[in-house]
């Protein structure tokens, strides 16, 4: 009994509830413990990042991924952003952007691309080991040899000649000068020995300069190169001078003492072999041109910040300014927040161009006018010429590792011929524009069926390339000029390009519900609905716009086997009108008097950009006035963004739709959207990626459901 009353005691109760709360606790956090020892587990067995941002900001693009699985050759990474203790915040972000980019190359594909990272301005001997191995590859190794040859002959041969014959001469001279009595004599030899002892002490020095830069950690033999040619052309001037003087005291000296006589005689035998050895070697080492390695080298100075793409072959550096341009062109300085980060669309490029040894050209056909890639016109006074309309397209093109030409189809017949032979030819064929009644005509007469079989005969039976097909006002601007290709596009592809009409968006008259206006801005064809096609699946959030665009129609009755489909298009809103005659809103819009579409005009929807297979043979139609020039596709203009006003490119769309079709084109879909730039004014977070609805999943019921079992857990050992 008083054991019953013990056990019901008030310290008893006590006693078993503080037990009780204390196992409730242990059972609690050791429950907790296992969940994030299990997650953590899970986590480094599993790692799984995500990119949540529509422009995938985080990550690599599916091309690049795709180029870089696929690599049958070890690609190396070399970083040489540099590193000091009074660095400023910049340099740090520059460096750890870097790092991740790299990173994901290497995540991407572990046993192909190593990465490391050097600091020139602290570890030199890296720095050292680092060059010698890229002068060990294969391209640097071939290039070398040639002026490591030039260099062992001028050490195992021509340097003993030269000395031989400087130290052997001044001897001479020095014993006939001591034991002549001739003053005149000693003075006419005198300056011979003079002139042969300077030569020899110059020749000493550029020794020690020559020996310096081959035997050192790093040999310049470009320098070396360089130091000969200055050496050899030097004896050779000394020696043919010493020549011509004793000529002269063989002229004017009638009488001279034996021994002097002798040596005067004698120099023409004495030199003339040595001069005809130095010239032939001058000759040869001026023949060598320059040393690309040395020009590689250059760049990779100790505040460089430089980034060396190599394989076991040849290498390229990708300099800061590639990666890093300014957001604004003009900008003499601009930190961090004001550049534009280029290091995937730049990396990649040289991965490609190191890696795949297969080029395809794109040759662009144009009628008459000025270069496309060259200076054509003159730019401002001291400045020179300006570049031409699509030098920077060019340089973007080669960047993705195509041969770049240009076919002037009025004065060329043929395509020009590309050594090596491209494994296949893209055309992009351009609106050929007649020049004005009056003016200067084009050398052969404005564009008519010789020159359009010219292109359609290039074209062959299999074609590939892209017709830009815009509006173009006729030459006295009432009826609109047709689009010259229209009859092949239409006879061979089904495709109908309705060049007798023009887009344009007509906005809302300010002030006057209802009525509509007409501005600059109302013939830029834009905002865009695309098809889910390869070419322009990847352009979700880019911007892309087009000017003086006419319809592109897809006859129901195509050619057999002839499939086209729809790229772009825009659909039918208030104000988007196909104008046939604009004449008919021309006084309206000079007074600034509201608009309204008049009978006969389109309403849309209006498709500018298609696509069309046929066997072998692959064809692309854009319609728009010039809509892959570096004035309309590199635009640039300003964008509000947590930085501030930054510099964008106001429409990344077309570059992207360009090159993507270009890809297609090359059948190599595999590189769509291959390291396209990061257009920051449409980063956001993908609100309708799987991946985001996992997270908002997990949080909202995995975090919860966890909490809730874990508790379930403890109250069903308590209820044992």
């Amino acid at each position: 009994m008083a054991i019953d009353q013990d056990r019901n005691s008030p310290q008893s109760d006590f006693s078993g509830r503080h037990l009780a709360i204390g196992t409730n606790v242990v059972l609690s956090i050791v429950i907790a413990l296992t969940l994030v020892v299990v997650s953590q587990w899970v986590s480094f067995k599993r790692n799984t990042r995500v990119d949540l941002t529509s422009s995938r900001l985080n990550s690599l693009t599916t091309g690049t991924e795709y180029l870089v699985s696929d690599l049958d050759q070890k690609v190396r990474l070399a970083s040489l952003y540099f590193e000091t203790d009074i660095e400023d915040e910049d340099q740090a972000r520059y460096r750890e952007r870097m790092d991740d980019l790299l990173s994901l190359y290497q995540r991407t594909n572990p046993s192909m691309v190593e990465i490391r990272s050097i600091n020139p301005l602290q570890d030199h001997a890296k720095r050292d080991a680092f060059v010698d191995e890229l002068r060990g590859l294969k391209v640097f190794s071939e290039e070398t040899q040639p002026y490591e040859a030039l260099a062992e002959r001028f050490k195992n041969e021509l340097l003993g000649q030269i000395n031989e014959l400087l130290q052997g001469q001044s001897e001479k001279l020095a014993g006939i000068v001591e034991t002549t009595s001739d003053e005149t004599a000693k003075i006419d030899l005198g300056q011979i020995q003079m002139l042969l002892e300077d030569r020899e002490r110059a020749v000493a020095f550029a020794t020690e300069d020559v020996r310096a830069l081959v035997d050192g950690a790093s040999p310049q033999y470009g320098v070396v190169q360089q130091k000969l040619v200055q050496l050899y052309s030097g004896v050779v001037r000394d020696l043919n001078n010493i020549l011509s003087y004793c000529q002269q005291l063989r002229v004017q000296r009638t009488s001279m003492p034996e021994a002097v006589s002798d040596y005067v005689n004698s120099v023409d035998t004495a030199y003339r072999s040595l001069i005809a050895r130095l010239e032939g070697e001058t000759t040869n080492a001026r023949g060598l041109g320059g040393l690309e390695f040395d020009g590689l080298v250059r760049q990779l100075g100790p505040m460089s910040n430089a980034l060396v793409v190599y394989t076991d072959e040849q290498a390229k550096v990708v300099r800061f300014d590639e990666i890093w341009p300014a957001a604004d062109p003009r900008a003499v300085e601009a930190g961090f927040g004001q550049r534009i980060f280029r290091g995937e669309e730049k990396v990649t490029s040289a991965i490609l161009q190191l890696t795949v040894a297969e080029k395809t050209a794109v040759v662009f056909a144009r009628f008459g006018g000025q270069s496309l890639f060259a200076g054509g016109r003159p730019g401002m006074p001291g400045m020179g010429s300006r570049p031409g309309p699509y030098a920077k397209i060019k340089a973007m093109l080669e960047d993705a590792n195509f041969v770049v030409e240009e076919w002037d189809v009025a004065s060329m017949e043929t395509p020009p011929e590309l050594d090596p032979p491209p494994v296949r030819t893209i055309f992009v064929v351009l609106r050929p524009i007649n020049p004005p009644p009056g003016g200067q005509p084009q050398s052969q007469g404005g564009f008519n069926d010789l020159h359009r079989q010219r292109v359609v005969g290039a074209l062959g039976e299999h074609p590939r390339a892209i017709f830009v097909a815009g509006w173009l006002p006729g030459a006295f601007g009432d009826v609109p000029e047709p689009y010259p290709y229209d009859g092949y596009l239409a006879d061979d592809w089904g495709i109908h390009v309705a060049s007798d009409m023009v887009v344009l968006r007509a906005f809302p008259y300010p002030g006057k519900p209802g009525e509509m206006a007409i501005g600059q801005e109302s013939f830029v064809a834009g905002e865009f609905s695309r098809s889910d096609h390869a070419i322009v699946r990847g352009m979700v959030g880019k911007r892309g716009a087009t000017r003086l665009a006419c319809p592109i129609e897809i006859s129901g009755s195509r050619p057999e086997g002839v499939v086209v489909d729809k790229l772009l298009w825009m659909n039918a809103v208030e104000g988007l009108w196909g104008v046939r005659d604009f004449t008919k809103y021309e006084k309206n819009v000079r007074e600034g008097k509201p608009v309204s579409r008049q009978e006969g005009d389109a309403t849309g929807p209006f498709t500018v950009a298609v696509a069309g297979e046929a066997g072998d043979g692959k064809i692309v139609v854009v319609s728009g006035r010039a809509p892959f020039s570096d004035e309309w596709a590199l635009a640039r203009g300003g964008l509000l963004t947590s930085r501030g006003i930054t510099t964008v490119l106001r429409n990344p769309g077309n570059v992207h739709l360009f090159i993507n079709s270009l890809h297609w084109l090359n059948d190599r879909t595999e590189w769509l959207d291959v390291g396209k730039p990061v257009d920051i004014g449409t980063i956001a977070i993908d609100e309708r990626s799987g991946s985001m609805r996992v997270i908002k999943a997990f949080a909202y019921v995995g975090w919860p459901a966890t909490a809730l079992l874990a508790g379930g857990v403890v109250w069903w050992m308590r209820r044992r």
